[in-house]
């Protein structure tokens, strides 16, 4: 396997990381800005992914964007926000095929590269702001997204369950922000995001694919290094703190079944490779203790899950139940709690669990986006592993490591989604 990552500081809190991987067909760029959190300016960073992929100068509407992207040889670009390391980030991506395979040589990556920063750096402007029209347009998406949350109930049920087990912690907060903040969203706040992100924003390139990207690092380092850069912000996840009594809220909404969701926390937890392979074992996989125990022996509930931040230190547990089992199935996530405390786990557990492990890290290397998601979710890590090093790393846990793992987990917080017409 032909696999070379190389990192480099390029600018002032910049970073340029490629990583060539010479089966692929295809390219991919990323540009990631990691800002610090401001809860009441949610709305106004939030609108920005909707503006700065919908249009450039170059090209102002998105009719004539698509048209361009058609021209490269069908070439599609991507945006995320989410909180990760306990900031915003705000990321934008583009994919095309390899020079290589264009029919006329064409630089796909230089263009490309070029186009992606032309939508980043060279929006649309009026007035020294973004366009009116531009920000009613987006504003009312936003919105729509914000509101279409609570159509959704696992959804809602997530949000709001984190809003409870997180208070005052970024990861807390909904990163599209409140119905209000996005409603008083204008040209001039959104600019001024826009501005501030630029700044100050820790900027994390990733390029993956098949080519040795010299030339989409001399175009990104040309045009970013010109940024006037003060306070970068410095992501530096922490383990979410644990409460000293666990905290139960609830909420009635129109819904046929109620929603169960369980926050347990290890602020610290040190064995990153036992964490994992507990959360796999209570409810990561089809022959989990939650599945059949739970779902299927004692016919508790329509599901029941859980997964792992090792960031946060936490594994979160959710269920969906009907109203008579609520209770009953509490207590039965918090019984395979304590039988692992107690009583450990089983050799077919610990194996079943660590082969879904280590298949799930060599499936990274399936396309060019996971692989750098892969490195872009270590950069606050001492060394950034490859996905044969984690697995070894999950290989030699073994059934006393996950026993003290499940030592160290405590219940913080318990949310529940009842329908609305049980008081």
């Amino acid at each position: 396997m032909f696999i070379i990552l190389d990192r480099k500081q390029i600018a002032d809190g910049i970073y340029f990381s490629k990583i060539i991987d010479g089966r692929y067909k295809t390219n991919r760029i990323s540009i990631a800005f990691y800002t610090d959190f401001d809860e009441e300016r949610r709305a106004d960073y939030a609108i920005l992914p909707y503006i700065l992929t919908d249009s450039c100068r170059r090209y102002p509407n998105l009719t004539r964007l698509t048209e361009k992207f058609s021209d490269l040889y069908g070439a599609s670009v991507s945006d995320n926000l989410g909180c990760s390391f306990d900031s915003r980030q705000m990321t934008f991506s583009i994919s095309c095929i390899d020079d290589r395979y264009t029919l006329a040589g064409e630089k796909l990556e230089q263009e490309c590269c070029g186009l992606l920063l032309d939508c980043i750096l060279d929006p649309c402007t009026e007035n020294g702001a973004f366009p009116a029209e531009t920000i009613e347009i987006m504003r009312q998406e936003l919105i729509d997204a914000i509101q279409s949350v609570k159509g959704d109930k696992r959804m809602y049920a997530a949000q709001q369950g984190a809003l409870a087990a997180f208070p005052g912690e970024p990861c807390g907060y909904p990163v599209n922000g409140t119905l209000e903040q996005a409603q008083a969203i204008t040209p001039q706040s959104a600019w001024s995001a826009y501005r501030s992100m630029l700044e100050h924003a820790r900027i994390e390139v990733f390029a993956a694919g098949c080519s040795d990207f010299t030339a989409a690092e001399e175009v990104i380092k040309k045009r970013l290094a010109g940024l006037s850069r003060s306070s970068i912000c410095v992501p530096a996840p922490k383990p979410s703190v644990l409460k000293e009594d666990v905290f139960r809220t609830e909420e009635h909404v129109e819904m046929q079944q109620a929603i169960l969701r369980m926050y347990f926390k290890a602020p610290k937890m040190t064995d990153r490779y036992a964490g994992v392979v507990l959360s796999m074992i209570l409810g990561g996989m089809t022959t989990s203790r939650f599945f059949s125990n739970i779902r299927e022996k004692q016919s508790l509930c329509y599901y029941c899950s859980c997964y792992s931040n090792r960031f946060k230190k936490i594994i979160t547990v959710y269920a969906g139940v009907d109203l008579a089992n609520i209770a009953k199935t509490e207590r039965a996530v918090m019984k395979e709690f304590m039988n692992i405390s107690m009583m450990g786990v089983t050799d077919e557990e610990l194996e079943h669990a660590k082969l879904e492990i280590i298949e799930s890290a060599r499936a990274v290397y399936d396309s060019a986006g996971a692989l750098s998601s892969w490195y872009s979710s270590q950069i606050t890590d001492d060394k950034m592993l490859t996905p044969e090093e984690y697995a070894a790393g999950v290989s030699e846990v073994d059934a006393k490591r996950v026993m003290d793992a499940c030592r160290q987990y405590c219940l913080d917080t318990v949310y529940t989604l009842y329908p609305e017409e049980v008081q």
